[in-house]
């Protein structure tokens, strides 16, 4: 009985474990309390299994019976979209079943013991660890790549490909007793296929992201160029009214010539008020000194000024924008559009606050705070749209392109006010000259 319990331990336990580690920061517990709960889960596998095995139910069917236990603590513990859980999850299935395979044809066909041993657990814990650096690098890199990857739609269902890989596997394979080398090959073979699988799919994935990224960064560029030509078109105007006003300037200067020279200050008086009243209004605002973020801003405001929304703006930009000038506009055009489509359900006062800041050497940051009535939904940590069904397509913009540059991107609704922030970690904003802030 003890023999097979070291089996059974040394068979699970180093799996299981090796299954939390890329999920160490996605716990729902505190690491101590996961540790304790850890030691429980196992005594309680080992428990129901020995219950099992003691009604007469053969090894490998009271196995089967009490392995569920783990899994579904796994989903409880770790916090995370359960269909990222099920997709790296079912890799370190096939891992233990690749390593069990490899570890039955070694200990029965070549030294002909009992499976079920001393002999059997220590082969396994052999080959775990001698696998378990290179398996382990490679899991989290990919761990990591799924994480970065918000697509709740394509989690739910992209799992089911290396599930079947596996089950077909599994059910030409199982029990794992067999000693016929086509066996082995097959054992090996999985995690070979299960590496092609995931790598595959992976690539996919970041193909569609890449794909994603350069089509929003396409309507970026087309709202920009939007913004621009309304700005052009603006200061085109103001440009004709300045020539019209130099124009009738001397019909105006024979005028105020004459009031003098005739003595009436009351009729000029009157007349330089009024003469001041239809002079052009300033359009030549400027917040930043890079063109394309200064149009933006200068579009924005225009539009709060309409809707008598208090905007106040602080952008110590250089001509270089710290990113790439196409993220740095939809970057911030999102935050802005959202903030105007905020402001347009307050009912009184409303304000847009935009702020820009280095800190230290190589951190950006960005907050754009208004007025909002409601606290926005979130669902899965995401905002939903107000405007339509499902996720902030602009929340998400802001988040993704924050990601790329190595920040966070945080929302937060307190007292009405609704505080947006983007910190950008950027360790060559000073060392390769192009991107740079005041």
């Amino acid at each position: 009985m003890i023999e097979l319990l070291f089996y059974m331990t040394a068979k699970t336990l180093p799996f299981h474990l090796f299954a939390y580690v890329p999920f160490w920061n996605h716990l729902r517990f505190s690491k101590r309390t996961t540790a304790m709960l850890l030691m429980a889960e196992q005594f309680l596998f080992l428990g129901l299994f020995f219950l099992l095995y003691s009604t007469g139910i053969p090894v490998n069917l009271a196995q089967i019976c009490a392995v569920p236990i783990y899994g579904t603590l796994f989903f409880y513990f770790v916090k995370m979209d359960w269909g990222k859980i099920a997709f790296l999850y079912i890799f370190t299935s096939d891992y233990l079943m690749a390593v069990t395979g490899v570890a039955t044809f070694f200990v029965q066909s070549l030294y002909q013991l009992d499976l079920f041993s001393w002999q059997g657990g220590t082969v396994i814990l052999v080959l775990f660890f001698l696998t378990m650096p290179f398996m382990l690098s490679y899991i989290c890199r990919t761990a990591q790549i799924v994480f970065d990857i918000d697509a709740p739609d394509l989690w739910k269902t992209i799992w089911i490909l290396p599930l079947f890989t596996s089950l077909i596997v599994m059910l030409f394979t199982y029990p794992p007793t067999q000693t016929n080398p086509r066996f082995l090959l097959a054992w090996i073979f999985l995690m070979v296929c299960m590496f092609l699988i995931y790598r595959q799919i992976i690539q996919t994935i970041q193909q569609i992201r890449k794909k994603a990224a350069a089509e929003e960064q396409a309507r970026g560029m087309e709202r920009l160029i939007r913004l621009q030509s309304d700005q052009y078109t603006l200061i085109q105007t103001h440009i004709s009214e300045i020539h019209r006003v130099r124009h009738d300037l001397r019909q105006h200067w024979r005028v105020l010539k004459g009031c003098i020279d005739s003595g009436d200050f009351e009729t000029l008086s009157a007349y330089i008020r009024n003469y001041g009243e239809q002079l052009p209004s300033d359009f030549t605002r400027t917040f930043c000194q890079n063109i394309a973020v200064n149009a933006m801003v200068c579009y924005y405001y225009e539009k709060a000024e309409a809707e008598k929304i208090s905007m106040e703006v602080s952008l110590p930009i250089d001509r270089h924008t710290v990113i790439p000038e196409p993220d740095f506009c939809v970057l911030l055009g999102n935050l802005l559009e959202n903030a105007i489509e905020a402001c347009y359900s307050v009912d009184g006062a409303s304000f847009i606050r935009i702020n820009a800041m280095k800190i230290g050497e190589n951190i950006f940051a960005l907050t754009v705070d208004n007025t909002c009535s409601n606290p926005p939904k979130t669902e899965q940590g995401r905002l939903l749209s107000g405007k339509h069904k499902g996720f902030g397509i602009g929340t998400d913009s802001v988040a993704a392109i924050a990601r790329r540059y190595q920040g966070e991107a945080r929302f937060e609704w307190k007292a009405n006010v609704f505080y947006a922030s983007v910190m950008l970690k950027l360790p060559s904003l000073h060392t390769s000259g192009q991107y740079r802030i005041v």
